[in-house]
């Protein structure tokens, strides 16, 4: 490759989140030279319920990418981030059987009990990595649908995930990368296969699963049909792709086992690097992009989905900082409110799918900045209650780094360092997954050797704010965030 090249050369980074699409146009350096975005909605169809048709992801994918500013550069590959798990069935023509299953969908709490019941924790760890949460780990889903939906399982002929769908879309290969794969519940970690004891579980066989790769690999090239929608030039090499919180992990640099990362968004992700996997950590383990290290993951299911679910129902849709002028009118403690964000169950450190999301202590005197006060800081109390699940399995945490759209708002940056308690760095690069992405699709084109090199490329790119704990607002917070520890064990039978 010819760097010097009168065209400038770049990447494509594609982001499927939650609720909307987004690419990137990245140079080797790590600057991202151009971004776009398209929407795309969760369905709820029953409480505690999440799942989308696969359809809105590539149509946004279309969208965003054909929105970038491409002309006269060099475009060398493309990447994929992806929410993950998210369970795709798919029909002997490889189109989608159903809508996809959500990482935080809990319907499938029964099937997730019972896999637990079958196995016992340490052993289910010791296979898969993690402990069959329910929709985290996504043969739960794929047990429901079996049961439930007996029609839709009748007509599967290949599972994947979301990236499977993505690469299918752009290349006609049928792959799944490691950090997916490990989610998935079907992996066998020691040996990094597919387990045919849990296939023959869950009524399959490998060969109804992907091709197990590297994230960074190759999946295939970019066919002509895929590219004369995208605009881009056919041939492309197309990396598998990753999960969103693998790719965030890469874009924003992380290379160090002592950095804890985390990652704001719909939900919250705290991640740490593990060059040796350590799997009863009360954590869920999820691998990185090789297939040989791990990322330790402490995660919500409603961090951001909590703000926005307070914002559009109490505030009127996109009045994001009217919700941030009303914390402002309130003072840390939210005048006695303690709100508990588990609005799709919750996942670390209580992995329950019957949680549910509780606004406790409010009286005559309450008020609406009170209650708004109280979900941003619910939503930094169980970052907090993670960050002590981490802290328990290693050393103390001194700085995190933050990044996401959960991280732009200057009074939630606030009111989180406050909370947490500890030196914050939050990033400039808030769209950290796209990025990853790119940097995916630049070492399948071959611009770094491997995922070390990219995260330095990534780390000297980006620029981060420092902000300090203020030590009397700290101390504010800890009669609340006691009480928001002891709520949930205390409801826990009610719910």
């Amino acid at each position: 490759m010819n760097l010097a090249s009168k065209k400038q050369p770049c990447t494509v980074g594609i982001d499927v989140g939650t609720s909307s699409v987004k690419a990137v146009l990245a140079d080797a350096n790590g600057a991202v030279l151009s971004s776009a975005s398209a929407p795309c909605s969760v369905q709820h169809p029953a409480p505690a319920w999440a799942e989308v048709h696969p359809g809105q992801w590539w149509d946004g994918a279309v969208r965003a990418v054909r929105a970038l500013e491409v002309a006269g550069r060099d475009v060398l590959g493309i990447g994929i981030s992806v929410l993950y798990p998210a369970l795709v069935l798919f029909d002997r023509e490889m189109n989608p059987v159903r809508p996809a299953i959500l990482y935080c969908d809990q319907r499938s709490a029964a099937e997730s009990a019972e896999l637990l019941a079958r196995y016992g924790e340490k052993a289910a760890r010791r296979l898969t990595g993690n402990a069959f949460p329910a929709g985290s780990a996504s043969i739960t889903s794929l047990l429901w649908v079996k049961k439930h939906e007996p029609q839709a399982f009748e007509r599967t002929a290949k599972v994947g995930h979301a990236n499977t769908f993505l690469v299918h879309r752009l290349t006609g290969e049928f792959a799944i990368d490691y950090s997916n794969a490990s989610l998935s519940g079907l992996l066998d970690t020691k040996r990094n296969q597919w387990s045919a004891e849990l296939c023959d579980l869950a009524g399959l066989t490998p060969a109804h699963l992907p091709r197990l790769m590297p994230g960074t690999a190759a999946a295939g090239a970019l066919s002509n049909d895929a590219a004369s929608l995208l605009g881009l030039p056919p041939g492309l090499p197309v990396a598998a792709g990753a999960g969103d919180t693998a790719c965030s992990a890469l874009g924003i640099g992380v290379s160090d086992e002592i950095e804890l990362f985390l990652c704001c968004g719909s939900t919250n992700n705290f991640v740490r690097l593990a060059r040796t996997p350590e799997f009863d950590n009360g954590l869920i383990n999820s691998s990185w992009l090789d297939g040989s290290t791990w990322l330790n993951v402490g995660t919500t299911n409603a961090s951001g989905a909590a703000v926005q679910w307070f914002v559009e129902n109490y505030l009127g849709a996109g009045e994001y900082e009217r919700f941030f002028e009303l914390c402002g009118r309130s003072s840390p403690g939210a005048g006695g409110i303690v709100f508990l964000p588990y609005l799709a169950g919750e996942r670390t450190p209580w992995y329950d799918p019957k949680a549910r999301a509780v606004f406790f202590g409010i009286t005559g005197a309450s008020s609406l900045a009170d209650l708004a006060r109280a979900v941003a800081e619910g939503v930094c109390f169980a970052d907090r209650h993670i960050l002590e699940v981490f802290e328990q399995a290693g050393a103390p945490v001194k700085a995190i780094i933050a990044t996401g759209g959960g991280t732009r708002g200057e009074m939630m940056r606030k009111i989180r360092t406050d909370v947490l308690g500890c030196e914050m760095r939050f990033s400039a690069t808030t769209d950290a997954s796209a990025l990853g992405a790119a940097l995916l699709g630049a070492i399948a084109a071959g611009v770094h050797a491997g995922p070390r090199e990219a995260a330095a490329v990534a780390r000297n790119a980006a620029t981060c704010s420092r902000y300090l704990p203020d030590q009397h607002r700290r101390a504010s917070y800890e009669k609340p965030y006691s009480v928001y520890t002891r709520l949930y064990p205390r409801l826990k039978d009610l719910f």
